[in-house]
């Protein structure tokens, strides 16, 4: 089997063309997305290429009503061609099938698991967990770090930060202990609405209700801060 992608209208189709001993060209879209082209030996690619153009609205159309069906189910599978939300993106998913070194790689462009057993979800799930909760370290501390000089002249001390997944909420503070708990899920947003996060939960440390004070203070410091909520607001929980 091959690996080959047809550029059509703006619109990018990677494919895996099988060959064998098959009458016509066929076309089959898997559960994961994957776009399976069969054909035989002899048929030329040029053939193959102008029939999956053919039918790239088709393609899009089938591919799309799969990611919805995930998207509805909210359930990962961890199988090639599943499309994860990082920061805001969407990237494709690729799995290799290693001997050794079992690992998450996300090179900026597509997530890679390597893994041993294609089939054992449980271990593709926890190396999934392991590298989102070193992100989502990463990611939150360094957005704290970005927020917090626009609230340090109003005698706030920088909080401490948790991570966790909560079901209903995508942060919440204790100003007493001096600590944010961000919700584990934020990874996916884009990095403007974590910083949205992190501030709304600052200004807690100074106005503990949703009032007006509350708002004008974080309008003050953030004056695009609806239109970051907005885009949250587009990212569901659970």
């Amino acid at each position: 089997m091959e690996k080959r992608v047809v550029k059509h209208n703006g619109a990018t189709i990677p494919f895996i063309l099988h060959r064998k001993k098959v009458k016509n060209i066929n076309i089959r879209i898997r559960p994961d997305t994957t776009v399976v082209v069969s054909a035989g030996g002899q048929v030329p690619y040029e053939k193959i290429e102008h029939v999956v153009i053919e039918k790239a609205a088709w393609i899009i159309h089938h591919v799309g009503r799969f990611e919805e069906a995930r998207a509805v189910s909210g359930k990962r599978e961890f199988i090639a061609g599943e499309i994860i939300e990082y920061l805001g993106r969407r990237y494709p998913l690729q799995v290799v099938r290693v001997e050794n070194g079992e690992e998450v790689i996300f090179d900026g462009g597509e997530f890679r698991f390597y893994i041993k057993d294609e089939a054992d979800y449980s271990l593709k799930e926890a190396l999934f967990k392991n590298w989102s909760k070193k992100q989502a370290v990463l990611v939150f501390n360094c957005s704290l770090d970005r927020i917090y000089p626009l609230v340090t002249g109003d005698d706030i001390e920088k909080p401490s930060l948790t991570i966790r997944t909560m079901k209903t909420r995508w942060g919440s503070c204790t100003p007493h202990k001096r600590k944010i708990t961000l919700n584990a899920e934020l990874l996916k947003t884009p990095p403007a609405c974590i910083d949205y996060v992190v501030l709304h939960e600052l200004t807690h440390f100074r106005h503990r209700r949703h009032d007006a004070a509350f708002y004008s203070y974080l309008a003050g410091r953030m004056p695009d801060w609806k239109d970051r909520r907005a885009i949250l607001k587009q990212y569901n929980l659970y």
